[in-house]
């Protein structure tokens, strides 16, 4: 595989990956104020699941470790801090 297609593939990879901790763990916090056993188990599964995915989107990628995990970080707490104070909000 030439370089750019790895760096597309990796890319996509990444950002399916953030998709699903994201909603995964938003996912969660919803499913906490429901009693559904089987949305627990499926949020916890896509958080598992994203984060095998941005396992092989690291290596994929060969960034740097100390920028790829900062960019993780904002990825990832980027969208659930915008949408959790509509998710506060809710459970009053």
């Amino acid at each position: 595989m030439s370089v750019h297609y790895r760096t597309i593939a990796g890319n996509l990879e990444y950002f399916l990956a953030a998709y699903l901790i994201d909603f995964g763990i938003l996912g969660l916090l919803f499913f906490l104020r429901f009693d559904s056993r089987d949305g627990r188990y499926a949020s916890a599964a896509a958080i598992v699941v994203g984060l095998l995915l941005m396992v092989r989107a690291r290596r994929m990628l060969a960034w740097h470790t100390t920028f790829f995990w900062i960019v993780t970080l904002l990825a990832i707490a980027v969208p659930v801090g915008i949408l959790m104070p509509a998710m506060i909000r809710w459970w009053r």
